[in-house]
């Protein structure tokens, strides 16, 4: 039976589950990709759970978008720990309940399960960043 890729990474999703690359070591969220990123090989890969606080490594505030998004809307690339091996993982995402004045590189955030954006009216939901509870005022 076939199903929508966001069902089929929901599990993934809800979880911080990602895919690790058995021949480099290079991780991948939410999706298992066949051919790995890194080193390029046809990979085997190995699941891994993901810390659910990193760190800001990059950011953008998009100022300019279509109508159906609204602006500013802060994106981020993060570091996410592994963790069983405490080692980094890259991923990105949108930042929510954050003033994007406050979001500078080296902060810690945290991923939250919320809704993303509708599709022929049905929530799409996946992870997205805030600052962590505890550098909140």
């Amino acid at each position: 039976m076939f199903e929508p890729p966001y069902t089929r990474t929901r599990a993934a999703n809800e979880r911080l589950r990602a895919h690790e690359c058995d021949a480099c070591g290079w991780v991948s969220f939410p999706e298992q990709p066949q051919f790995c990123k890194r080193c390029g090989v046809d990979a085997s890969w190995s699941e891994t759970r993901l810390h659910p606080r990193g760190t800001v490594r990059s950011y953008v505030v998009q100022q300019r978008l279509p109508e159906e998004f609204e602006t500013p809307l802060p994106l981020a690339v993060m570091d996410m720990p592994q963790e069983e091996s405490g080692e980094p993982a890259r991923v990105y995402g949108l930042f929510t309940e954050t003033d994007p004045a406050d979001i500078e590189i080296g902060m810690e955030a945290e991923g939250v399960f919320r809704r993303v954006f509708d599709v022929a009216g049905l929530p799409i939901h996946s992870f997205k960043f805030t600052r962590s509870r505890g550098d909140r005022l």
